[in-house]
């Protein structure tokens, strides 16, 4: 039964970005808001590298890599970077933007390559469109070196959109401004486009269970939460401080109550 349904999912991801992928960077890349969202994660897995290895990574693997943006940052940390998507045409625009990427159009679950083969797999914002945790963390814990590091980032939080929890009103404030900020831009007629197909959310506790038991050391889980999409100069001003201020305060009061889930691991 898992089976069928992650056959039937995997299809329609891949249909839905071979289809859309000339939008991709428009919707998932050169928004502003998104570049600042993307710089403090990649600043914070830096400094979590740092701490925990001694020198550059010889072998990264991005799984669900897209257009490869995050793909090419990784020279950043290593000498060589690989980028595995199943959706052939997203991997188009990846090759023509980052020839040195070493890209693979293949199944998350069954990738080429050798056991014990990356020093780090990362996939940022793309489990939640696998719809195959337990496979997907047991392929990653066969491709990994021991020690090596396996990195998710900004993963979907079951239960984030609850009465219960203080960030939801900080989404339904965020969002209320956002439409205010915007409401002189939109086209009155034009219809939002799908962005995204369906995909999974995650509760934080079992999400960690699940990694335990596929043989990876948690160093560090926690939960962030972010601004509705804008392009609006006076949020964008102080982002990347309100970012830094959530993380440090408000994520310790509230833990695993963001909308997005991070986690930083080790293969035992």
């Amino acid at each position: 039964m898992a089976q069928n349904i992650y056959s039937t999912k995997s299809q329609e991801q891949k249909d839905f970005y071979n289809k859309t992928a000339q939008k991709y960077n428009k919707w998932h890349v050169e928004q502003a808001s998104a570049k600042i969202v993307d710089a403090w994660n990649f600043a914070n897995l830096e400094k979590f590298i740092k701490k925990n290895k001694n020198g550059e990574l010889s072998r990264c693997l991005n799984l669900g890599c897209g257009t490869g943006r995050l793909s090419h940052n990784l020279f950043k940390i290593s000498g060589e970077v690989y980028g595995l998507d199943q959706s052939n045409e997203v991997l188009k625009i990846a090759k023509e933007k980052y020839p040195k990427l070493k890209l693979t159009c293949a199944e998350v679950v069954n990738t080429p390559y050798e056991d014990n083969y990356f020093d780090m797999v990362i996939i940022n914002g793309s489990l939640h469109h696998f719809f195959a945790v337990e496979e997907t963390f047991a392929e990653v814990n066969r491709i990994l070196k021991p020690k090596g590091f396996f990195i998710l980032l900004g993963e979907p939080n079951a239960g984030y959109l609850k009465a219960y929890n203080p960030f939801f009103y900080g989404w339904v404030v965020n969002r209320i401004f956002s439409k205010i900020l915007n409401l002189f831009k939109v086209e009155k007629d034009k219809k939002p486009e799908m962005i995204e197909p369906d995909a999974e959310v995650y509760v934080p506790a079992k999400l960690k269970k699940q990694l335990i038991k596929h043989g990876f050391k948690i160093k560090q889980l926690y939960t962030y939460d972010y601004f509705h999409r804008t392009e609006n100069k006076l949020a964008l001003s102080f982002y990347h401080n309100y970012l830094n201020f959530e993380h440090s305060f408000i994520a310790k009061i509230f833990p695993n109550m963001g909308s997005a889930i991070q986690c930083f691991a080790i293969k035992k």
